[in-house]
């Protein structure tokens, strides 16, 4: 699917729910809100930049990038895992956040807690507000998550009692956490193995399918920009094998895509 064949605006708004299916295993993307990103100040360019000339329909009327946020429900036989917390039930206004924010708004996944239901697991890929809002804040009212260990990568700054994941541990059948550091000490990915399609979570390696054209960009929030470049060129790689798609929870409404000459290209 090419950019023109599907919906415009789906580049610049925040993501309604989608799903994939793998093969004996269904990737579904649940939004929980969203943020505004100033297109210059997050990759820490200089004043107006010519990168988005080629790509106006990643700006949105607010002149942001609109980065959805949101978990994934992966789904196989007999397990289920939810990865990332989302923002929680909050809003931020855009003068109380950072220079390279706009609005942050949160709270929609409660709308969601019959379909969440019971986890096995939760896998937080980085301890960032966004990332973790509903898991500091007891999961109250999605009662099936509470309980759940909460897997976290070997490096991150988190809580105490969640549980420590290695490069290469497998997770559940068929999920293997990758160590991508760089956003942040600990960042994780996944690589879920379906019988019919492969899918790659790259967390937040990736913000922008404008990362995906100029892989070198870095945000300004990354702790490490050299290991993020690397890590990015890590995914990269995976997603080159045939039948690989990707899970970029914050790519607006186009989550679940898969690149094709360079540029993100949504599937579902």
């Amino acid at each position: 699917m090419k950019s023109g064949a599907l919906s415009r605006a789906r580049w610049a708004q925040p993501a309604v729910r989608r799903s994939l299916a793998l093969g004996g295993i269904t990737a579904t993307y649940l939004p929980d809100g969203y943020v505004e990103l100033h297109p210059a100040r997050w990759f820490s360019l200089d004043g107006a930049t010519s990168l988005y000339d080629d790509r106006p329909e990643l700006i949105a009327s607010s002149g942001h990038l609109i980065a959805s946020i949101g978990v994934l429900l992966l789904e196989g036989p007999g397990w289920r895992i939810l990865v990332d917390a989302g923002l929680g039930p909050t809003s931020v206004p855009a003068d109380a956040t950072h220079p390279a924010l706009g609005v942050m708004r949160g709270g929609g996944l409660a709308s969601f807690a019959s379909v969440i239901g019971e986890v096995d697991a939760v896998v937080l890929t980085h301890a960032h507000d966004d990332h973790v809002g509903w898991a500091r804040r007891g999961w109250a009212g999605l009662p099936g998550v509470a309980g759940a260990p909460h897997l976290v990568g070997r490096d991150e700054p988190a809580p105490g009692d969640w549980e420590r994941v290695d490069d290469g541990q497998e997770i559940a059948p068929g999920v293997t956490a990758i160590a991508t550091p760089g956003h942040t000490a600990g960042h994780l990915s996944l690589v879920v193995e379906g019988d019919e399609r492969r899918l790659v979570v790259v967390g937040d390696t990736f913000h922008s399918p404008l990362q995906v054209e100029v892989p070198h960009l870095c945000s300004c929030f990354d702790v490490d920009p050299a290991r993020s470049r690397d890590s990015r060129a890590r995914m990269l790689r995976e997603l080159e094998p045939p039948g690989t798609v990707a899970a970029a929870t914050h790519f607006a409404d186009v989550p679940f895509g898969r690149v094709r000459a360079g540029r993100w290209e949504p599937v579902a």
